[in-house]
């Protein structure tokens, strides 16, 4: 059974309970389902799924804000769900599913009710706005136009606004034009593209990645055709890109996912091509990589995603 993870970033809410003190979202793509499992905050032990729910769809990835989830189907629509107290059930938020671009393939979300939505087959963005009951509005503007083929989305920060003034930013790897999308969030949750979008990465990016740390540095893309991460440095003001000293910076084969440890000591990327994770330190100053001591580390065989939590 192949398991899919959101290439996008999930938000929660401190203190407010909601689906990220429930547990892990999983989504099945051949079966068509998606299954909630609890999490022992203490050992990570995995029980359940405490249910699981069919669907007629692809579920290609999955984002979650307080209480609810949201699944990007490839049939270019989102799932909109409503988990109940305890977590042991849900309810499909009334409208949905919401309709998406054609072949939704990633989603985002944002405190405190903002969703992007990466659409592979259209090469565009939609947004949305959710109210307290989980339903998407589309955003004004939306869809908003991408790359070619569109493979991932994150939000940084992953709420709105930004608390230390600057942008709120969605990135978007684009893997048919090789390159990256980067907008700026206005008052209206509507995405503007900041000056320069969109930057030139390697070939075939796939995912992006910054470490979710304030204030936002640097930002680093995995290219799975060329085998490297291309990496820039963020300006504080306006979200544009510049290429880091030294990027981009060998991978393995075909890396298809990375994750940067909170505060932006190490980056890690799985490397679906030649079974094994490659694992880098972060020069603060610089945003520079640097292969750690045994990288690349053996992993199964043909990795695709990495969390880091």
């Amino acid at each position: 059974m192949r398991v899919t993870v959101s290439r996008g970033r999930t938000a929660h809410s401190p203190g407010r309970g909601g689906i990220g003190s429930v547990g892990l979202v999983v989504a099945s793509e051949p079966q068509k389902s998606i299954s909630v499992f609890s999490v022992d905050f203490l050992t990570s032990v995995l029980t359940g799924p405490l249910f699981t729910i069919t669907t007629p769809f692809t579920p290609k990835a999955v984002a979650a804000i307080e209480s609810f989830f949201y699944v990007a189907n490839f049939e270019a629509s989102i799932s909109a769900y409503h988990v109940a107290p305890g977590g042991k059930s849900a309810t499909e938020v009334p409208g949905s599913p919401f309709p998406a671009g054609a072949g939704s393939v990633a989603i985002a979300a944002a405190n405190p009710g903002l969703l992007y939505v990466a659409n592979s087959l259209s090469n565009d963005v939609s947004g949305y706005l959710l109210d307290a009951n989980g339903v998407a509005t589309s955003l004004p503007g939306s869809p908003y136009p991408a790359g070619n083929a569109p493979a991932s989305v994150e939000v940084e920060p992953p709420f709105f606004p930004n608390p230390l003034g600057g942008p709120t930013l969605v990135f978007v790897a684009n893997a048919g034009s090789n390159d990256v999308s980067v907008y700026s969030i206005a008052n209206d949750g509507g995405l503007a593209a900041v000056p320069g979008s969109p930057f030139v990465t390697g070939g075939g990016p796939s995912s992006s990645g910054t470490g979710n740390a304030l204030p936002l540095k640097f930002v680093y893309v995995a290219n799975s055709k060329s085998n490297n991460i291309s990496g820039y440095s963020i300006d504080p003001s306006t979200g544009a890109l510049t290429p880091l000293a030294g990027s981009p910076f060998a991978a393995g084969a075909g890396p298809s996912s990375l994750a940067v440890a909170s505060g932006r000591v190490f980056r890690y990327t799985a490397n679906t091509g030649s079974n094994n994770l490659s694992v880098f330190s972060i020069d603060s100053k610089t945003g520079a990589l640097t292969p750690a001591s045994g990288s690349p580390f053996p992993v199964g065989k043909s990795p695709s995603a990495v969390l880091y939590f």
